[in-house]
């Protein structure tokens, strides 16, 4: 574990009621966890259900706040970590997404993002996807580096095939490039997607199935 300084004013709000709000944050750092804030306990409001952390800092757990900032911006999932990062580079790749056997997308104009420990992603213009295969679900997940996204089901001849793709209507500032553009999970067994005529890259992740889904749904 390590603690570093996080100078930015640090806001926690539940039922529009401040239960944090601090100057002096730190971000503290574990082995196989997501870092997190902690506070002096004189920032907290008592009925936050703080947890002692390092001398003298408590922490306060995520879901006890409706709306977590960093100073006026909106902070999703988790704070920051700034050892992680994502970039977002245009390309001529060509790409190509088939989805239970059937040709979904196509495009030579994708923008890969490219995310700390996770395969390179081909956000394509909706142009260059079948839309009518389409349906837009009740699922919605967030990134704390990209904001929410919302999700689509793809219909093909052989069947439905659940939350298969994704995109970002409102991104966060680092995700802008890839507003309104399509990305199809490359890891899912029924989702194949080539790059330049070969496999994308497709380690299993969080998302290789779909057990994730229904917790996704509002």
């Amino acid at each position: 574990m390590y603690v570093e300084p996080w100078p930015r004013r640090v806001r926690a709000f539940s039922r529009d009621r401040a239960v944090v709000d601090s100057e002096r944050t730190v971000l503290v750092y574990e082995s196989g966890r997501l870092p997190r804030y902690a506070f002096p306990a004189e920032d907290v409001a008592i009925d936050a259900e703080p947890e002692p952390e390092v001398d003298g800092y408590v922490t306060v757990p995520w879901s006890s706040a409706d709306r977590w900032l960093e100073e006026e911006q909106e902070v999703i999932v988790h704070p920051h970590d700034p050892y992680h990062r994502i970039e977002v580079l245009p390309s001529t790749r060509h790409v190509t997404v088939h989805v239970g056997g059937e040709l979904v997308a196509e495009s030579s104009r994708p923008r890969i993002l490219f995310e700390t420990g996770l395969p390179p992603r081909y956000y394509l213009p909706v142009e260059d996807v079948r839309t009518d295969l389409l349906e837009q679900v009740q699922v919605r997940t967030g990134c704390a580096y990209k904001g929410y996204a919302s999700y689509w089901d793809v219909r093909t001849e052989n069947g439905r095939i659940p939350a298969a793709a994704w995109t970002y209507s409102d991104p966060l500032r680092e995700g802008e490039p890839i507003r309104d553009r399509v990305c199809f999970f490359q890891e899912r067994p029924e989702i194949d997607v080539t790059v330049d005529g070969a496999p994308a890259e497709s380690p299993q992740t969080p998302w290789s199935n779909t057990s994730w889904i229904d917790a996704a749904r509002p």
